[in-house]
């Protein structure tokens, strides 16, 4: 009277999907598929001028001098397209 079900253990679910996940990576790269998604990446970098911009600012300048002058405010990180030395400076 006791049925007796089979069935696929966690495990082997869990492998599976692992499995095609891998295939799945190794397929991008071997077409060349991967290299539409690091351009996207490398499209929404961030640079000193939108860092500026998205933090309030009407304008954003790089250069190697602390920023100084009336409206004029510098932002600490390393942006896109900055050297080692340089800084980004935000005018009002």
């Amino acid at each position: 009277m006791g049925k007796k079900a089979q069935g696929i253990s966690i495990n082997t679910v869990i492998i599976a999907a692992i499995g095609l996940a891998v295939l799945v990576v190794l397929f991008l790269v071997f077409t060349g598929r991967f290299k539409l998604f690091s351009e996207g990446v490398k499209d929404s970098s961030l640079t000193c001028q939108t860092a500026c911009k998205s933090a309030g600012y009407s304008d954003g300048l790089k250069g190697f001098e602390e920023c100084t002058g009336i409206g004029r405010t510098q932002i600490p990180g390393k942006f896109e397209g900055m050297g080692e030395r340089e800084v980004c400076c935000c005018t009002s």
